[in-house]
């Protein structure tokens, strides 16, 4: 009675510790082929002392456990490497968009986003330093906003923290990219009934804004087959893409073309 515990591992019923034992083990089990392996086991010595007759049947079973295993580890090795893929097309796709760069540009781009969620969008005008990345939250809305200095035609691209690649600006609702000089224009606007609202996940959204003098298709885009607002590509087929709009660009006169970024965070708090 002085107050200490009593030793829980000295457990009459458990004198070896096997229960802890055997929960450590179950929790380490997360490899789906480490369960298959762990059945596989004790369906062999499960047939130890079985007769004859019952061991068609346990043999039975055994194949199908194997064939299950062995067609769970292709699948999953699958998924990892479409996985790796991915990730390394997402990586091309925003160091090839980083490196679309033209300072010798005839004219400007003025791209800026604003938040249209809480607090922020009650004020008129947002003050963010230049040097200084907008922070928002997922699940908040965002208007997107850019203005030229000469009459052009302009493509806004957005490469989401997922790594798709979504083309802004020509839409849906605007299939027409020209803008003429001086006109604020915003994705969405007023009237279109939408709300550009960030799902995630946490990171770093890019929008890319490319503008040409003269009429230049720089990605095929058809809004008619599935009625979306948008066109979205997976970082596989928008680093392709982006690639050959990098080759288009770099092929065109310096003064005939413009390019502006403009980055901001998002996060889940």
């Amino acid at each position: 009675m002085n107050g200490e515990k009593p030793d829980q591992s000295s457990n009459p019923a458990d004198p070896i510790g096997a229960k802890q034992v055997l929960t450590e083990v179950a929790r380490k089990l997360s490899s789906q082929a480490l369960l298959f392996g762990l059945a596989v086991i004790v369906l062999l010595v499960a047939t130890w002392n079985l007769n004859a007759e019952r061991l068609p049947l346990v043999v039975a079973i055994l194949v199908v456990f194997v064939v299950a295993m062995a067609g769970y580890l292709f699948f999953e090795q699958k998924r990892r490497q479409e996985r790796g893929a991915t990730a390394e097309a997402g990586i091309l796709l925003r160091d090839t968009v980083k490196a679309i760069s033209n300072p010798a540009g005839g004219f400007a781009i003025k791209l800026w986003t604003a938040s249209t969620s809480g607090a922020a969008a009650s004020r008129d005008v947002e003050i963010v330093r230049a040097d200084k990345e907008r922070k928002y939250l997922v699940g908040d809305s965002i208007v997107v906003r850019f203005r030229t200095t000469s009459d052009c035609y302009l493509t806004l691209l957005n490469v989401g923290t997922s790594g798709k690649l979504t083309i802004l600006f020509p839409n849906a609702l605007h299939p027409d990219n020209f803008v003429r000089a001086g006109d604020l224009h915003q994705i969405p606007d007023r009237g279109d009934g939408f709300e550009y609202r960030l799902g995630g996940p946490p990171g770093t959204e890019r929008l890319k804004a490319i503008a040409t003098l003269t009429r230049t298709q720089l990605l095929a885009t058809d809004f008619s087959p599935d009625g979306a607002l948008f066109e979205t590509r997976s970082p596989t087929a928008a680093a392709r893409d982006i690639s050959i709009v990098k080759t288009k660009v770099e092929g065109m006169p310096p003064e005939s073309w413009a390019e502006t970024t403009c980055q901001f965070s998002v996060s889940d708090r």
